[in-house]
């Protein structure tokens, strides 16, 4: 067996060697789902990060986990942005990669990391697309809808502005959920996930959604242009994108390109935005131009050894920034109030503005690093 850092270069380039061989022969049939279970599996993830609060919540017969980062001087009910993992992640290795704490502190809301049953979610997609024959999801719909009443029940989060968002695997369940359980959170973020076919007949929001898609053009584990499969298929991300734009209502789209902040990455970012949709339920399509199965990043993070071989990492935004500049700009209506007495006007629901200002008044601008 080789030895030494040259063994083990290529004992990691025979691995790699193998895996790619894999995503070629499997990019119809596996759905391209197997890449990066593969992956993931052949490297650890990393510890926990610090300040980790683990915490559990029973659902039916399961005993489901998540982790709460709440930062420095913030107290509940605050904002909450759930964010879901990737196919065979953990909640610490998620956290570490993605960067949202560091949105988290600098806007003032709390995050939370629920754990996957076997580490996947059980999305809309057909259960072959899934792996289901070898991974068996939980009853994630149930765990979901309970982990957002228990963290208000908690008081650590404000009804109105519960956020989900999601990568890869966590992004095909963020809209599982937008598509049945629209009322129980505000705004929905998909990274690296485009829609499952069926969701063109099966999705059927009670409300419109505000919903934000990320996605790279080279990404070769959900392609950027949707596939087939015998089992089952997944729309484009611009059809992904278009599809919750019917369903809202929308009148029509407008694009521009982002600023090439750091044009050493090879990426670049434009941004299409339908508006005009019911109920203001906003609908944007991020696309990072040759950018890979990875969430851009402007903070540091701290990744999986295999992340480098998922394509390349933009870094003229940053996701947890960009998720939440979306979707706080949504709340939902507060619940009916009783009868007010008489003579008094009832208070109207309100809506989060669309930034946050910073210490000084002013708007935050897009792109900030914050490293």
């Amino acid at each position: 067996m080789a030895t030494g850092v040259r063994g083990v270069v290529r004992t990691l380039g025979t691995a790699l060697a193998a895996v790619s061989g894999m995503a070629i022969s499997c990019r119809n049939w596996c759905a391209n789902a197997t890449v990066p279970l593969v992956i993931l599996a052949l490297f650890p993830a990393p510890a926990a990060a610090a300040g980790s609060n683990r915490q559990q919540l029973t659902v039916g017969e399961e005993t489901r986990s998540y982790l709460v980062s709440n930062p420095a001087g913030v107290s509940g009910p605050a904002p909450v942005v759930i964010a879901l993992h990737g196919a065979m992640q953990t909640p610490q290795s998620f956290r570490a990669y993605f960067g949202l704490d560091a949105a988290a502190a600098a806007n003032g809301f709390i995050a939370v990391y629920p754990e996957g049953e076997g580490r996947v979610w059980n999305d809309s997609r057909p259960a072959a697309m899934r792996l289901k024959a070898m991974l068996r999801p939980g009853d994630d719909v149930a765990f979901l809808v309970a982990l957002a009443g228990k963290l208000v029940a908690d008081g650590v989060a404000d009804p109105a502005r519960i956020y989900l968002t999601g990568i890869s695997n966590g992004g095909f369940m963020v809209q599982r959920m937008a598509c049945e359980f629209a009322p129980v959170f505000a705004a929905y973020s998909v990274i690296m996930a485009t829609t499952a076919a069926n969701a063109r007949e099966e999705c059927h929001p009670a409300r419109p959604v505000p919903i934000l898609f990320i996605h790279g053009t080279a990404d070769t584990v959900v392609t950027y242009g949707g596939f087939w499969t015998p089992v089952g298929a997944t729309l484009s991300a611009p059809d992904s994108a278009g599809l919750f734009a019917r369903l809202n209502g929308c009148a029509g789209s407008a694009r521009r390109v982002l600023p090439d902040l750091d044009p050493a990455d090879g990426t670049t970012v434009s941004e299409r935005v339908w508006q005009g949709c019911r109920d203001g339920a906003t609908v944007t399509l991020l696309t990072i131009e040759n950018g890979g199965h990875q969430s851009p990043a402007r903070v540091e993070t701290r990744p999986d050894l295999a992340t480098p071989f998922l394509g390349l990492r933009n870094h003229d935004i940053d996701a947890g920034e960009e998720v939440w500049r979306f979707m706080s700009a949504f709340a939902l209506p507060s619940p009916p109030a009783a009868a007010a007495p008489p003579g008094t006007t009832p208070r109207k629901p309100k809506r989060a503005a669309a930034a946050s200002p910073d210490s000084a008044g002013a708007p935050r601008q897009r792109g900030m690093s914050t490293q």
